[in-house]
């Protein structure tokens, strides 16, 4: 999907999001240089979440997020329902250091289907709303944000 500039880097972000949450669920295949054990999945989504997740999550929010929901009530309701699943997967994520070995592959499944989902939602439905309803000056406005919360 073509995304305007002002997009752009949050969709860059997004590929990184998307192998992460294909590793993560039940039946993924090996991925070269990723874990692959269980134990292994945990360690590793718990540092994506601290260096890419939460400041993924604050980039979106700070910005498009409070963007849109000061557009329009349909961009609106969905910008808050994007942000209750930030809250839903920093809680799923949040409790995986506690998770028993029994119950750690589907802990991390639902983490995964989750993220997956919350993903393409951003890019195939907000995201394509997003840019064919803003003005110009709005996406102009949005990308001098994206760039200044990203340096």
């Amino acid at each position: 999907m073509k995304r305007h500039q002002s997009l752009q880097p949050i969709s860059r972000q997004h590929h990184g999001g998307l192998l992460t949450a294909r590793l993560l669920q039940h039946g993924a295949p090996p991925y070269k240089g990723m874990p692959t054990t269980d134990a292994a999945k945990r360690e590793y989504v718990l540092q994506f979440y601290k260096e890419h997740l939460q400041p993924h999550f604050v980039l979106e929010e700070a910005t498009v997020f409070a963007l849109a929901g000061a557009f329009s009530a349909s961009l609106k309701q969905q910008a808050e329902q994007l942000q209750a699943e930030h809250r839903k997967l920093e809680e799923l994520i949040q409790v995986l250091p506690q998770a028993t070995d029994a119950a750690l592959p589907d802990k991390l499944h639902e983490v995964g289907q989750l993220l997956e989902q919350h993903i393409r939602q951003e890019e195939r439905v907000f995201f394509e709303q997003l840019q064919q309803e803003l003005p110009a000056d709005k996406l102009r406005l949005l990308e001098e944000q994206v760039l200044q919360h990203s340096a």
